[in-house]
């Protein structure tokens, strides 16, 4: 039998928790006849709250002392519930067909729409949204990346149907601690482990007969650095072979197109596939089909090669030292920095959009020049 639980605030409301985490809000009073009676108000989920309780059993008290017939209840509170549901199809009938639209899309679909999207957005708060928190990284054993993620769909979500005043309520995303994420990935891949890496590219597309598509993959984003979506965009039209120049979209910095350099082995790798390609298809595509792949089908195929190679005995949560996707950019730019070249001209061929995000690779450089200081004067003052 439900336990129920007295308000603290009003005389005659009560709630019960259900196994899912909502409240089911309850109402007692005396009727005509003296006898004590419960009625179901609603649950939080559609927006009911303690207030709505004490004004509802204070309308129906009054009612009975005029010798009126008590109020309907709720039914009339209802028709002005709008879920978190209809709120994110509103939003995601808005956005682009794009490829992030529909990653997004699943990610709601996954994580959100479950727990909450049946209820009223206005009566979501901040103690729904942290027991989605602690599901993801408790239950999921997701990260704290991808957490945080799901709370800003969230926000975002919730934003899109406040500007759109399809109601009037603060975003208690706002109120949500977000989980703190060490960002710097230390680790990258040494000249001798680029190698490695290429060498099992090349077995691999050749056991799956996929036309080559992860070691062209890799190789382009070893040598240009541009993060992995802008890579999967990459269309023939956007490669100039005559000026060695890749045109880059980056989606992380809204759409900005900046440049990326062909060197003479991407070169013979590019026309390679080139030659079997339209104007408008896509690079980096399966047998040269010039449709776009997505970022879970690099995934897929990637990950199992990085790990045997590159993570072997290290944990899925240790973002220093595991190699990802992500580290083959920061590969890029720490042999730039290794090589000498300046922190400015790294900033402009990551397409950086403050300096500071650059600074990071300059301590690479004072680790080289610190070698060569110390091998010079190692060597002079030997015997």
């Amino acid at each position: 039998m439900a336990a129920y639980v007295n308000s603290k605030k009003y005389e005659g409301v009560q709630y019960y928790l259900k196994a899912n985490g909502i409240k089911s809000y309850y109402i007692r009073y005396k009727n005509e006849y003296n006898k004590l009676k419960r009625v179901k108000i609603g649950d939080d989920s559609e927006g009911i709250t303690e207030v709505y309780c004490r004004n509802k059993r204070i309308e129906i008290l009054n009612a009975q002392n005029l010798s009126e017939q008590p109020p309907k209840i709720v039914k009339s509170h209802r028709k002005k519930i709008i879920t978190l549901n209809e709120v994110a199809n509103k939003y995601f009938s808005s956005k682009d067909n794009t490829t992030s639209t529909h990653e997004r899309l699943s990610k709601y679909n996954k994580h959100i729409s479950p727990e909450l999207g049946e209820f009223s957005i206005v009566s979501i708060k901040k103690s729904h949204l942290e027991h989605l928190q602690n599901k993801i990284i408790e239950k999921k054993k997701l990260s704290k990346k991808t957490s945080n993620m799901i709370i800003e769909l969230f926000s975002t979500i919730f934003n899109y149907g406040f500007n759109a005043e399809l109601y009037e309520a603060a975003n208690p995303a706002k109120k949500v601690a977000r989980y703190k994420i060490e960002n710097s990935r230390e680790r990258f891949l040494r000249k001798q482990e680029i190698q490695e890496l290429y060498k099992e590219t090349i077995k691999y597309d050749s056991h799956e007969n996929n036309g080559g598509f992860l070691e062209l993959f890799v190789k382009l984003a070893l040598t240009i650095g541009a993060r992995a979506n802008g890579i999967l965009n990459i269309q023939k039209k956007d490669i100039d072979l005559q000026s060695d120049i890749i045109r880059i979209v980056d989606f992380k910095r809204g759409g900005v197109v900046y440049s990326g350099y062909i060197t003479e082995s991407t070169r013979e790798l590019l026309e390679e596939h080139l030659v079997r390609l339209k104007f408008n298809d896509y690079v980096v595509s399966l047998n040269n089909n010039g449709k776009r792949v997505s970022l879970r089908q690099v995934q897929t195929r990637l990950k199992p090669i990085l790990d045997k190679l590159f993570n072997e005995g290290i944990e899925t949560d240790d973002r220093i030292n595991r190699i990802v996707i992500h580290s083959l950019r920061h590969t890029f730019a720490s042999q730039l920095a290794i090589a000498n070249v300046s922190i400015r001209r790294i900033q402009e061929l990551m397409n950086h959009a403050d300096i500071r995000q650059t600074m990071k690779y300059a301590k690479l450089q004072d680790e080289e020049n610190k070698k060569a200081v110390q091998n010079v004067f190692t060597e002079s003052f030997q015997g």
